[in-house]
């Protein structure tokens, strides 16, 4: 869908303490960008953006 659309990358969040994930997403090309803070309820907590260039 994105090589249809031609964008350059897609990105997305994954929680800073989900490393098993952070993992996953570095082996398939996903580097971390920045970090944001996503709230759940009361609580904050940190995901770290995450891209991967398709160009």
């Amino acid at each position: 869908m994105a090589n249809e659309k031609n964008v350059e990358y897609v990105w997305m969040g994954v929680w800073e303490q989900n490393q098993r994930a952070i993992r996953f997403y570095e082996k398939n090309g996903f580097i971390a960008f920045d970090k944001h803070i996503f709230k759940l309820g009361d609580d904050e907590q940190t995901d770290i953006m995450m891209r991967l260039k398709l160009k």
